[in-house]
């Protein structure tokens, strides 16, 4: 990743999030700062991959499904309210800064999105909890680029047992960025990219399905990539959060390697259109694992 890592990190001051003291920022993910991993582990279970497309399948159906209103996860006010979420803003005053990941900016360039608007990197960390005796948090690090439409997620650690999902968290920041920092429409969203995938699962079903390849709805390595760790959170995120982003469905997932190796890959969005009659809003209550 091509620029410096950041220093310092100031408060994120906005509504959504009570002010308190600074939290300890020395266990946060380096920007930019990665071990590529270019191939992917041998061993995973032999059920997991037909396990993921029947996931990716059930998923894909919810969508088709989209219920008649637009709707949001009620885990999103407790996230606002009670369970008090830090979020920390990278310090950008460098325009370097600013910039995607080297590994999603090259895709971005191909796909003549402007990568010279800002791409505001925004750390969620929960409140700690013991495990085994060990003091640890959720933590998630995304960039933002709220003029172009699009989302990358860099770093993804949830506890095991947490009620709050990437999804949830990721769509609360989201709306607050385009609100309170460029002033544009949350439901301009077109773009999810995973930076980096390390996932070892994920890594080899993209070997399976293939890299540097494009998977449209209906193909078996569409399903399997929506249902894999690094694609179903992006399926709850259009599921459960479409009162803030809009009724959307999955476009085509994208596999791709970056210069360095590292595996990736971005879910492209359209507009939803029923194509069955609206169904019940069940969708909010689907058990969420992302």
């Amino acid at each position: 990743m091509h620029f410096s890592v950041c220093l310092t990190f100031s408060w994120a001051l906005f509504a959504l999030v009570t002010s308190r003291s600074v939290p300890d920022t020395s266990n946060l993910p380096a920007r930019r700062s990665y071990k590529s991993i270019t191939s992917a582990p041998s061993l995973v279970k032999r059920d997991d991959y037909s396990d993921a497309v029947a996931k990716g399948k059930d998923l894909w159906a919810l969508l088709q499904a989209h219920c008649d209103k637009e709707v949001v996860d009620p885990s999103l006010a407790k996230l606002k309210g009670e369970l008090k979420w830090d979020v920390i803003d990278a310090d950008q005053e460098d325009a370097d800064d600013s910039e995607p990941a080297d590994g999603s900016k090259e895709k971005l360039d191909e796909l003549g999105i402007n990568t010279c608007t800002p791409f505001w990197q925004r750390y969620a960390t929960s409140p700690f909890q013991l495990v085994d005796g060990e003091s640890i948090r959720s933590q998630f690090s995304n960039s933002y680029g709220t003029q172009v439409g699009v989302i990358i997620a860099e770093d993804i650690k949830r506890i095991k047992g947490s009620p709050i999902a990437w999804s949830t968290v990721t769509a609360m920041i989201w709306e607050d960025t385009c609100k309170n920092f460029d002033k544009t429409d949350p439901k301009s969203l077109q773009y999810i990219f995973q930076d980096n995938i390390v996932n070892p699962e994920t890594k080899i079903f993209i070997d399976k399905v293939g890299m540097g390849k494009t998977f449209k709805p209906g193909q078996e390595g569409f399903f399997a990539l929506l249902g894999s760790v690094n694609g179903k959170g992006t399926a709850y995120l259009l599921l459960q959060h479409s009162g803030i982003i809009g009724k959307k469905t999955i476009k085509q997932i994208v596999t791709y390697k970056a210069e360095d190796g590292a595996y990736q890959m971005y879910l492209e969005f359209e507009e939803w259109k029923p194509a069955l009659a609206p169904g019940p809003c069940t969708s909010t209550n689907t058990p969420n694992d992302d």
